[in-house]
């Protein structure tokens, strides 16, 4: 962008963050209260430019642009790009021992990508509030989460699960996965 469309960008940007925080001014200097409620209004101006921006991306994907132009306009590489925006990346080359990043993730999310990364050979090593540390193995995974807090029995040791990672309140149980599980 030029300075010039960057400048108009901000006016535009700032005007829309006084509107959305309900305060204006005549005021030679805006107040303490009106700058903060400034801070969180650009906060959730930029959590949400961020979220068009990955809707954009996978449309774009999707539509057939590929990884690598995507990361060219956005000044990256392809992979960055992918393992920004590709909710479903995983690397396969990977070796036995490498070890990513799952997140950020949502807590509403994270299971559903705790299961395809243990199906593509993924263990669960670490976890954390919005992000799991899975490590490369030739083994499926099976993974579930329990509260700690719950009445509900912990999964069965008999039954192969293992306590995996802990990130308080649930704790995170993994196993190799069954061909024929009925649990």
């Amino acid at each position: 962008m030029s300075t010039q469309l960057d400048a108009q960008l901000s006016l535009e940007l700032s005007r829309l963050a006084v509107q959305c925080g309900g305060t204006s001014s005549d005021m030679p200097s805006p107040t303490t209260e009106q700058l903060l409620v400034s801070v969180t209004t650009f906060q959730d101006l930029a959590r949400l430019s961020m979220d068009l921006q990955g809707q954009a991306v996978r449309a774009a994907h999707e539509a057939g642009v590929s990884w690598s132009r995507i990361g060219t306009l956005l000044g990256t590489s392809r992979q960055a790009v992918q393992q920004r925006f590709d909710p479903h990346y995983i690397p396969r080359d990977d070796l036995p021992g490498v070890t990513r990043t799952l997140g950020p993730v949502s807590r509403a999310e994270e299971m559903h990508h705790l299961t395809e990364a243990g199906s593509q050979g993924w263990r669960l090593s670490r976890s954390s509030h919005g992000e799991h540390v899975v490590e490369r193995d030739d083994q499926d995974w099976e993974v579930m989460r329990v509260s700690v807090l719950s009445v509900r029995p912990l999964p069965s040791r008999r039954k192969g699960w293992q306590a995996a990672t802990m990130r308080f309140p649930d704790c995170f149980f993994i196993r190799p996965r069954l061909s024929d599980d009925t649990d």
